[in-house]
């Protein structure tokens, strides 16, 4: 899999975009700039948000809660990748109560859909959430 580019209303970022080339790509930017932040969308990207977790022993908020957008609106996002010679887009949008719960996976020229389960880390990666992590 190779990540293209990442366009997220999550925390802090407000529909911005990160575009990312191939091969190793290094983010060098201030602090509070966003770099953790965009870690976390990643992973929410393609794992999704665990609504069942609840503020931890040292005082972190739940994902769910800690990356609320701050413009108010819901968490909602795309990335554009490369996947066994496909260029794909998945987006993720509210479903429900469940921030980022609906997916959505298609060709990003075409629009035909591309069938991937949800959460699609495993099928992209070959790696469970907690490997991931």
């Amino acid at each position: 899999m190779i990540l293209r580019k990442l366009t997220a209303t999550f925390g802090k970022l407000d529909r911005e975009t990160l575009e990312l080339h191939e091969g190793l790509n290094i983010i060098a930017r201030p602090n509070e700039s966003g770099k953790s932040t965009w870690a976390a969308f990643l992973l929410a990207m393609l794992y999704g948000v665990d609504t069942s977790e609840r503020a931890g022993k040292v005082n972190l908020l739940p994902v769910k809660t800690r990356f609320k957008p701050w413009n108010g609106q819901e968490m909602a996002g795309s990335m554009e990748l490369s996947w066994e010679g496909k260029e794909i887009t998945i987006e993720r949008s509210p479903k429900g109560r469940t921030p980022l719960g609906a997916v959505k996976a298609y060709e990003t020229e075409s629009g035909t859909p591309v069938d991937l389960p949800d959460p699609c880390g495993k099928a992209l990666l070959g790696v469970e959430r907690s490997v991931y992590q």
